[in-house]
């Protein structure tokens, strides 16, 4: 049996469409799911704004973003952005926050986007893990 990778989540300022419980069980699902190596990971969901300071602060990009995953095992998710692209996309802010969970989780398992194969590789991992959540 796989060890359990435990998740821990904070919401700055942001309402979620779930609660914070809900939240560690999707992510904690997601990492095992994805036999994630390390003990932890934490998830502080924010506001664009929010987002916008860390990707200004380390990846020197001064836009608001929807995911930002850091070495450390920490994810920051923009929920605003999440709200956004749900009525955009046609999906609900849930399923916008889950998919963002599945992102960030992919990107510190090691999966990137930086080219066309990667990113197809990588939606068709968020393809396969969002409907068992």
């Amino acid at each position: 049996m796989p060890k359990t990778v435990r998740a821990a989540v904070l919401a700055e300022g942001v309402k979620l469409p779930f609660p914070e419980k809900r939240a560690i069980k999707y992510a904690e699902k997601i990492l095992s799911i994805v036999r994630y190596k390390k003990s932890a990971v934490c998830i502080l969901f924010v506001d664009d704004a929010g987002i916008k300071r860390l990707n200004k602060k380390y990846r020197k990009k001064n836009k608001a973003t929807d995911v930002l995953a850091f070495e450390t095992g920490d994810i920051a998710i923009s929920a605003e952005t999440a709200e956004k692209n749900s009525r955009r996309f046609g999906s609900t802010p849930d399923e916008e926050l889950k998919l963002y969970m599945i992102h960030g989780i992919l990107h510190l398992s090691g999966y990137d986007d930086t080219s066309p194969s990667k990113k197809k590789e990588m939606r068709k991992m968020e393809r396969r893990i969002l409907p068992k959540l």
